[in-house]
C-alpha cells in the first residue's frame, strides 16, 4: 500500500494542479504538464502501456527523461521572468543539444541496464543536460525569496529548492548506481527502495508543493476579497439590479468571480455618481478625521439614500480613485466595503426602500 501511495500520488496531485491552473503564466503550465507526464510515464502502469504500444521496455524511461528536461526549462524560464533577468539563448542551445545527444545514446544502447554499452554515458549526459538548469533554478529562487514580501511565495521557492536538490542528489546517486554495474564496483545503497522510489518521488512533490503553495495563498486571498466586497455590491445591486450580470462562473474561479464583482461594483458606483453629495462628504471628513476609505462608505450610503428618492444633491462629490491597477482598486473596493458595513449600510439601504438580505462571508449569490 505504501509503495502505491509513493508511486501514484504525487502524479494525481500534478495533474489536479494542471487542470486546476488559472493563471496566464505559460512556464507554469508547461512545468506542470512536464512534471505530471513524467511522474506518470515511470508509474508502473505508465510503463506497462508505453512498453505494449510500442514494444520496447526501455521507451518509458527517456519519455520520462524528456518530459523532466521540459520541466528543467521551464522552471529555469520562470525563475528567470520572476527575478526580471533576460533569457538566454544558450539555455535553449544547451537542452537542445544535450538532449539529441541523450535521443543518440539511447538510440545506441541495446538496452538500458547499467552493464550495457553507452548506458553510463547517456546518464552522465543525461545529468549535465538537467544540472546547469536546476542550479540556475536553486540560485533565482533562493535570489527571488529574499527579495520578495509574499510569504506564501517565499515558501514555495524554498520547496522548490528543497525539492530541486533533492532531485541533483538522486541523478548524482544514479550516475554512480550505474558506474557501479559499468565497470563492476559495489555501491549497494544505491539500489533501495527509498533512494531509488522514494528520494525522485519527494523532490516532485516538494516542486509540488513549491508551486501549489503561492497558488492556493492567492485563491484564499481572491475569495476573502470577493466575500469582503459583498456587504457593498449587495446593496448597490439592491439598488440597480442592472449592475448584476448573469454570467456563471465556476467556484474554484476566484479570479474571474472577484473581476466581475469589482466590475459589478464599479458599474454600481458609476450609476451612484450623480447622487454623490459633496456636503456629506464635508462633514465626514470634518466630523472624526475619518480615513477616506471611511468617507467613501459614508458618501455611498448616502447616495443609495439619494437615488431611491431621485433627490440630486446641491453639491455633487466627485467619485474618489481608489489605485491605478485593478489589485490596487480591488483592495481599495474591500476596504470602503469594510467601512460600509461597520457603518450600517445595510440600515441605510432599507431605509431607502430596498430589500437587502442579511450579509454573510459566502461567496456564493
Amino acid at each position: 500500500m505504501g509503495e502505491l501511495l509513493v508511486r501514484y500520488v504525487p502524479p494525481g496531485i500534478a495533474w489536479l494542479l494542471l487542470f486546476g491552473w488559472r493563471g496566464r503564466v505559460v512556464e507554469v503550465r508547461r512545468l506542470l504538464f512536464g512534471l505530471a507526464l513524467s511522474l506518470t510515464v515511470l508509474t508502473p502502469a505508465g510503463r506497462q502501456a508505453i512498453t505494449w504500444l510500442s514494444g520496447s521496455a526501455d521507451l518509458p524511461w527517456l519519455a520520462g527523461h524528456a518530459c523532466l528536461v521540459l520541466v528543467a526549462w521551464s522552471a529555469q524560464d520562470l525563475m528567470t521572468q520572476l527575478n526580471g533577468l533576460p533569457r538566454r539563448r544558450w539555455n535553449v542551445w544547451w537542452t537542445v543539444g544535450m538532449f539529441a545527444l541523450m535521443c543518440l545514446l539511447y538510440a545506441l544502447a541495446p538496452d538500458l541496464r547499467p552493464q550495457s554499452p553507452w548506458v553510463f554515458g547517456y546518464w552522465v549526459v543525461y545529468v549535465l543536460t538537467l544540472t546547469p538548469a536546476f542550479g540556475n533554478v536553486i540560485r533565482l529562487c533562493l535570489r527571488h525569496a529574499r527579495t520578495t514580501a509574499d510569504r506564501a511565495m517565499s515558501a514555495g521557492l524554498h520547496l522548490v529548492v528543497a525539492g530541486t536538490g533533492l532531485a541533483l542528489v538522486y541523478l548524482v546517486n544514479k550516475v554512480v548506481l550505474v558506474a557501479s554495474g559499468r565497470f563492476g564496483f559495489g555501491y549497494a545503497p544505491g539500489a533501495s527502495f527509498v533512494v531509488g522510489a522514494v528520494a525522485p518521488n519527494a523532490a516532485h512533490l516538494f516542486v509540488l508543493l513549491g508551486v501549489a503553495v503561492p497558488a492556493a495563498a492567492g485563491w484564499w486571498r481572491r475569495y476573502r476579497q470577493y466575500a469582503r466586497l459583498r456587504p457593498l455590491w449587495h446593496a448597490l445591486s439592491e439598488a440597480n439590479p442592472a449592475i448584476t450580470l448573469t454570467l456563471r462562473i465556476g467556484f474554484w474561479n476566484t479570479r474571474m468571480r472577484l473581476y466581475r464583482r469589482v466590475i459589478e461594483i464599479c458599474d454600481g458606483l458609476l450609476d451612484l455618481q450623480p447622487y454623490r453629495d459633496a456636503d456629506i462628504a464635508g462633514a465626514a471628513r470634518a466630523g472624526a478625521a475619518a480615513a477616506e476609505t471611511v468617507v467613501e462608505a459614508a458618501v455611498i450610503a448616502a447616495a443609495i439614500t439619494a437615488r431611491a428618492r431621485a433627490a440630486l444633491p446641491a453639491r455633487a462629490e466627485e467619485p474618489v480613485l481608489g489605485g491605478l491597477d485593478l489589485d490596487s482598486d480591488t483592495e481599495y473596493l474591500c476596504r470602503v466595503a469594510d467601512a460600509f458595513r461597520l457603518s450600517g449600510g445595510s440600515a441605510v439601504a432599507r431605509g431607502a426602500g430596498t430589500t437587502v438580505a442579511p450579509q454573510d462571508e459566502s461567496p456564493a449569490r
